[in-house]
């Protein structure tokens, strides 16, 4: 026979209702997740290819560097300077300004003090072989010829695909920032909904989850078409496999962070469910 303690607990186990699974906590998962996704791919672009300091110093180290090398060796060409007046190390600092101009959205206006002074003496030694100097020249002339050089060197820079870039870059800029605006507004909403409602931890549980796994899957995605963008771009393969490293190095931290993120999630869930059995 079952003792009365037996009994009373039997009967409280059929008493007790059965939960039921709440439909509307499905849907607060699933708007979670696309609401974390927009804001960690959002982040991933501003911290990379949106981001001016990122690309400057991508760009710098790409074949860029070495096409305005040749842009300004070709323009001091058409005054009759012949050989490279550009370092390394100035043609590196040149890229990052265009750069950063552009993803300001204005016309690229390089400062070519550093060169027109390398020019001048460049002359002076020239004329120097002849007994000449360009002292002997009014200093109008001087200035007049740096300025049309200046000019010439910009003009041949700012052609429209890059005035079609820097529009493009401030255009997904906009786009990126206002979504990042309004999803972190929606999750934060969702955020206090779910603590008033008692289930936190059971929706950012598995948001968390859910979003780890598909923003991995969407790194390697990435990983895949950098490789295929450089089988398809052989002239900038070196270039496009730098610079997706560099942004996959990004992807992969914010992943194994929402990964992380999701870990605690569910150690603090069972946590409270040791503490609530005893």
């Amino acid at each position: 026979m079952m003792s009365r303690e037996e009994m009373r607990r039997q009967q409280k186990q059929t008493a007790a209702p059965v939960k039921k699974p709440h439909p509307h906590h499905f849907w607060a998962s699933f708007l979670g997740v696309l609401l974390t996704l927009i804001i960690a791919v959002g982040l991933l672009l501003n911290a990379t290819v949106l981001n001016a300091d990122f690309a400057a110093d991508e760009l710098a180290d790409s074949p860029i560097s070495t096409q305005l090398k040749e842009q300004v060796n070709s323009s001091l060409s058409e005054y009759g300077v012949s050989g490279s007046l550009l370092t390394t190390k100035e043609t590196k600092r040149l890229v990052k300004q265009a750069v950063k101009q552009v993803y300001a959205g204005k016309n690229i206006k390089l400062d070519l003090t550093n060169i027109e002074k390398r020019l001048q003496l460049k002359v002076d030694d020239e004329l120097g072989a002849y007994g000449l100097s360009t002292s002997m020249l009014p200093d109008s002339a001087t200035s007049q010829f740096n300025s049309q050089l200046t000019n010439q060197v910009n003009q041949k820079l700012n052609t429209s695909e890059v005035q079609t870039a820097a529009k493009t870059i401030t255009t997904i800029k906009t786009v990126v920032n206002v979504m990042l605006i309004i999803s972190g507004i929606a999750l934060a909403v969702l955020m206090v909904w779910s603590l008033f409602t008692h289930c936190f931890l059971q929706i950012f549980s598995w948001l968390t989850t859910w979003t780890a796994g598909l923003y991995f899957g969407l790194v390697w995605l990435i990983k895949l078409g950098i490789a295929q963008a450089a089988q398809t771009e052989p002239d900038y393969a070196s270039t496009i496999v730098k610079i997706g490293n560099d942004v996959l190095v990004k992807g992969w931290q914010m992943a194994w962070l929402l990964l992380i993120l999701a870990l605690v999630w569910w150690l603090w869930r069972g946590i409270l469910r040791i503490i609530r059995h005893h």
